[in-house]
């Protein structure tokens, strides 16, 4: 039997003070998270003359946002925004251009990290939050430069989580946030906070039919970008797979029970010193869209792949301790046959 109207009505009040004394105002989360927001402006390598007498395309400039996320100046952002640029700026809140290079990226997983040639003194370093927290439903919000309009901020909702668990960036695991966040260019590589202000994603894509002016957006999830770019500085091996076990691995007539069926290898990594392959032929296999043709890797830096977190473990362990001047060696099966490939690491 309910309570009068009166008693409910001071019930639910008490209530909702009791679930958000602790939250802190939004517009106050936003102040203190902005000063670590940043924009990125680039400049692509401009196009020489063609064979054929057309003239040198201008240098192409891009746009997008990144978060610092340590004191030495070190930003995440995504790795399209960077990638073919040939000159890095990033503003803080005082405008001013800072010079920044690329030093680490997984193309792949769409991330990469500048390292900057100074920081302002009333720059904010970012904290990452545990994303494995989150999950649809959960609030959200970003800080970015939609066509350029700096430190403009978007709030909305998780929609999904579009976990990945076999396909993977250098044996890790890629995880994606969905969210209805309203984002445009110049949004992307701009962090995902959650409503405590800590960082728990890298907004990298928005989902858009031809014509439209929006969509879904997408995030690497924060625990991911800190494998990838800030727990361990390690050899950049270069490519995403595809988890082969069980029925699969026994339908491709692997020679044992797993393998990592190559999808893409990324120019001037490890992998393609190796001379590994990637696939080319679009293909779906038990639901599951896939390029074939490709490599599968068997073995890696002496490790036999296989489905246990030991092997991911494992050979993120192994990348670590290649140094410049080693050997590397993997085997693949490839045309039906086992084939060994080795290379010698350079610098990463």
């Amino acid at each position: 039997m309910s309570g009068p109207p009166v008693v409910m009505a001071v019930w639910c009040a008490l209530a909702m003070t009791a679930s958000t004394a602790g939250a802190q105002p939004l517009k106050d989360v936003f102040r203190r998270v902005n000063a670590s927001v940043v924009l990125i402006r680039t400049t692509a390598k401009a196009t020489p003359p063609s064979t054929n007498g057309a003239d040198a395309a201008p240098p192409e400039e891009g746009l997008g946002s990144g978060v610092l996320v340590t004191a030495d100046g070190k930003v995440v952002t995504a790795a399209h925004v960077v990638r073919n640029s040939s000159t890095i700026e990033v503003h803080f809140l005082d405008g001013a251009p800072i010079a920044a290079t690329v030093i680490a990226m997984a193309p792949f997983a769409d991330i990469a990290l500048l390292q900057l040639e100074r920081v302002p003194p009333t720059a904010a370093v970012a904290t990452f939050g545990d994303s494995d927290l989150l999950d649809a439903g959960d609030q959200i919000f970003t800080v970015g430069a939609p066509y350029g309009a700096n430190h403009s901020l978007a709030v909305g909702w998780i929609s999904a989580r579009r976990d990945q668990p076999k396909v993977y960036e250098d044996a890790t695991a890629l995880e994606i946030f969905q969210t209805d966040l309203d984002v445009f260019e110049g949004n992307s590589g701009g962090p995902l906070f959650n409503l405590d202000g800590l960082v728990v994603g890298i907004v990298t894509h928005v989902l858009s039919k031809e014509g439209a002016t929006g969509g879904p957006s997408f995030s690497v999830t924060g625990n991911v970008v800190k494998r990838l770019m800030l727990d361990e500085r390690r050899t950049w091996f270069g490519v995403e797979s595809f988890m082969l076990e069980g029925p699969m691995a026994a339908a491709f007539n692997l020679p044992q029970p797993a393998g990592l069926l190559v999808q893409a290898v990324a120019t001037g990594s490890l992998a393609a010193r190796l001379g590994l392959r990637g696939g080319s032929l679009p293909a779906t296999v038990v639901d599951v869209p896939l390029l074939l043709g490709g490599d599968v890797v068997l073995d890696v830096l002496g490790m036999p792949v296989t489905a246990s977190e030991s092997f991911t473990s494992g050979f993120l362990t192994a990348l670590d301790k290649v140094k410049a001047g080693d050997t590397v060696m993997v085997r693949v099966w490839r045309g039906g046959k086992v084939v060994p490939l080795t290379t010698t690491a350079i610098d990463p």
